[in-house]
């Protein structure tokens, strides 16, 4: 257990920040909420004495999540995560699953899969007339939906609202960001992103993100809401004192 402990302090690694584990070529790869991955030859069960144990589960073999990692549990047993990973659970126990499924409250049904170029904003009119209070703000502002791609299973998020100065700090037209995947605007978008967003559209959690965004090539402060499930709200402004 204190090998454990050394192990994580000197990667600074945190237990909060860990949202899954699993087996790989005789190694354990730790993954975090940040993408970053550590190889090490500490055996999962071992992790698991040390992490608590009403957050985490083994889904199988060599493969260990967090709860709130879990995305969805479709009806053959195959876990997507926060990150868009998929992971297969134990075939020989589908009902285990499907009862995961149900005490997690996931619902497959409400991810949709990735919309054509004109598809209609999925999102209430109510909220949709609210946004539009905010075109002019001179703070960058956009709501993003959570979605499936299109194998069913790895994640995206979709521009759903983006105001006035979203196309400025972004330097991309509204148009070529509204209804469009963040990684087919931006191609070499950074897929930590993916992780922090999925959380709050997912979890409800209230996430504030410092870091430098390779795609605009700029040092952002995201502050991030959910305003539906399924759905992240974003403040974006540009940290000019790094």
């Amino acid at each position: 257990m204190k090998d454990i402990e050394n192990y994580l302090k000197k990667r600074n690694i945190e237990i909060n920040h860990i949202i899954y584990a699993y087996c790989q070529n005789q190694n354990l790869i730790i993954v975090t909420d940040s993408g970053n991955e550590f190889s090490c030859s500490m055996l999962l069960h071992e992790l698991m004495e040390y992490l608590p144990e009403d957050e985490f589960i083994t889904i199988r073999r060599g493969v260990a999540t967090r709860l709130n990692a879990i995305v969805s549990i479709d009806d053959d047993g195959i876990y997507t995560l926060i990150d868009g990973k998929t992971f297969q659970g134990r075939k020989r126990f589908l009902a285990s699953h499907k009862k995961l499924r149900s005490s997690l409250q996931l619902n497959n049904s409400t991810m949709i899969s990735k919309p054509m170029k004109n598809e209609k904003n999925r999102l209430p009119l109510s909220i949709l007339e609210k946004c539009t209070l905010l075109d002019n703000m001179p703070v960058a502002y956009c709501i993003i939906e959570l979605v499936f791609d299109e194998n069913g299973h790895g994640l995206d998020f979709i521009f759903r609202y983006c105001n006035k100065q979203m196309a400025i700090i972004e330097n991309v037209p509204i148009d070529e960001m509204l209804n469009h995947s963040f990684y087919e605007v931006f191609k070499n978008g950074d897929k930590k992103w993916l992780v922090a967003y999925a959380d709050v559209a997912l979890n409800g959690v209230q996430r504030i993100l410092h870091d430098y965004s390779p795609e605009i090539n700029k040092n952002l402060t995201i502050y991030c809401y959910q305003p539906e499930v399924g759905y992240c709200a974003c403040v974006l402004t540009e940290d000019n004192t790094k």
